[in-house]
């Protein structure tokens, strides 16, 4: 696996996540400050010997050319959306492994794949839901879905390049 490193713009605010080669190339240029680095390890390069960085600022603010707008629908990311909150139908300790439609497919008009009328569940729940919406099948939402933004996910990466450091015991 290759060190990776966030990237905070000079406000602070998350820009992405770059190589260890790329940050180590922002220091080196001097348009970037090492914010957090894993404590014990050092990087060489051909003059001087730096802190492993895991956080990099900008020293000027660079100009985002985009808005954070909303991800294309996909199932796995449904599942990663709800994951910290498990099954929207019960408190089962399981991860859930299934999507459900809050508004059946069948009943559905255009697309039923959105966002907000996606939802992870068990197999179980999702069974005994089958064709009906929570109301009428007597199973209330335990939370609402929620849209997912290119900074959520930017975001969850940056949570996993943390664990990634912590995982091979850099951090």
């Amino acid at each position: 696996m290759t060190a990776a490193v966030v990237v905070l713009n000079a406000s602070f605010e998350p820009l992405g996540i770059v190589s260890l080669h790329r940050a180590m190339a922002f220091l080196l240029k001097e348009r970037a400050v090492i914010v957090e680095a894993v404590p014990g390890q050092t990087v060489r390069s051909a003059t001087a010997e730096y802190p492993f960085p895991r956080v990099v600022q900008f020293r000027e603010m660079v100009r985002v050319p985009y808005k954070y707008g909303v991800q294309p629908w996909t199932r796995e990311g449904v599942l990663q959306r709800d994951r910290g909150l498990g099954c929207a139908y019960c408190t089962k300790p399981a991860r859930p492994t299934t999507i459900d439609h809050i508004m059946p497919k069948s009943r559905f008009v255009g697309n039923p794949n959105t966002w907000l009328n996606t939802i992870a569940a068990h197999t179980e729940c999702n069974g005994r839901k089958a064709d009906r919406t929570p109301l009428e099948a007597g199973m209330p939402l335990r939370y609402q879905p929620r849209e997912v933004t290119t900074r959520d996910t930017l975001l969850v990466a940056m949570a996993e390049v943390g664990a990634d450091l912590v995982a091979l015991g850099l951090a």
